[in-house]
């Protein structure tokens, strides 16, 4: 059987995530196992060519930035918390990537998309990166179209992926792209995971990583989350703080990024997640539970916010055990 060989380069640097690193090569040695035509080749890149010396040791590298020119797919790993650090550090690594040709697949996985998009390559493009640090990074380049709430984007060659863990997702459409859906199914199964595990929203909590000072808003906040399951007005609301609706619904986006209303649907569905991955409770009690006495509309929230109807949030994400109060609850409906 003709191999088809898909080369691979992955970007290394000083600031390289090793775990993400380490899930690009599980992801694709697992392709390789699969027996299939299709064979991944991957290249070490550093900017120099020489090895990285990174603070967990030393990182061996098989190219410099010559080797990019001859890739299918360029990867460049989390940075964790030090993008701004890479982008300071990778002048020359910047202007290759940002010279490469458009038919080589770039792919950044969490804080690496602070390289590509210095490079411009993200400029009007949807991109993502790991919500905690999506304020931060649209700050520094206001020309990208962040999605913060999606897991995974792709437009034009270009493929982002939010958290350190959504490494695996990134490689699997790559596998994809490069291989085929088939390839990238199986890889997933030897992976034990899913080709799409949904939005980063999954995984964000209610009032987002959005760090502010006004003292007055986080004890509306926490008002707010106190008395979730009720409907709020505005004037309560403004009440609470002593201003007018205006000036509350201002200082409330300007603090947190989002409306009052907003805040309290936020907080309604992460209240919602627990419950259904904690208890047994039918989807409608949930609902109301949290203060929504329409299951349907409760329903549409609920995947607008997580990518997946309550019944299957709860199937992918429920506890391994149960109490004996669920078991109770189970035996009466």
């Amino acid at each position: 059987m003709d191999k088809m060989h898909h080369r691979v380069g992955v970007i290394l640097c000083r600031q390289t995530s090793l775990g993400s690193w380490g899930l690009v090569l599980d992801a694709f040695r697992m392709a390789n196992l699969l027996g299939t035509r299709h064979v991944f080749e991957l290249t070490r890149v550093s900017q120099d060519g020489l090895a990285v010396g990174h603070p967990d040791g030393t990182l061996s590298v098989d190219r410099g930035l010559d080797a990019l020119t001859e890739m299918d797919a360029v990867l460049i790993p989390s940075l964790w918390l030090n993008g701004p650090q890479a982008v300071a550090e990778q002048g020359d690594l910047i202007q290759a990537l940002r010279h490469l040709a458009p038919s080589v697949l770039v792919a950044t996985l969490c804080t690496g998309a602070y390289l590509l998009a210095a490079s411009g390559r993200l400029d009007g493009r949807v991109a993502t990166t790991h919500w905690m640090l999506a304020d931060g990074f649209q700050t520094r380049f206001p020309r990208v179209q962040l999605h913060a709430e999606q897991n995974l984007t792709h437009q034009d060659g270009v493929v982002c992926s939010g958290g350190s863990l959504a490494a695996v997702d990134v490689c699997l459409f790559v596998i994809q792209s490069l291989a085929g859906r088939s390839v990238a199914r199986q890889t997933a199964r030897l992976l034990v995971t899913d080709l799409h595990r949904g939005p980063q929203t999954l995984y964000t909590p209610p009032q987002g990583w959005r760090r502010h000072q006004d003292e007055d808003i986080h004890r509306l906040e926490a008002f707010i989350a106190q008395h979730h399951a009720q409907a709020l007005s505005l004037q309560q609301l403004a009440d609470q703080i002593h201003t007018s609706v205006r000036t509350l619904q201002r200082r409330f986006q300007t603090a947190t990024g989002m409306s009052p209303i907003q805040y309290q649907q936020a907080i309604r569905v992460d209240k919602a997640k627990e419950r259904l991955e904690e208890s047994s409770d039918p989807v409608g009690l949930v609902a109301e539970k949290v203060g929504y006495l329409d299951r349907v509309a409760f329903g549409r929230l609920f995947k607008k916010v997580t990518g997946l109807t309550p019944a299957a949030y709860r199937q992918q994400h429920a506890w391994g055990y149960s109490s004996p109060d669920a078991h109770r609850q189970r035996a009466a409906m």
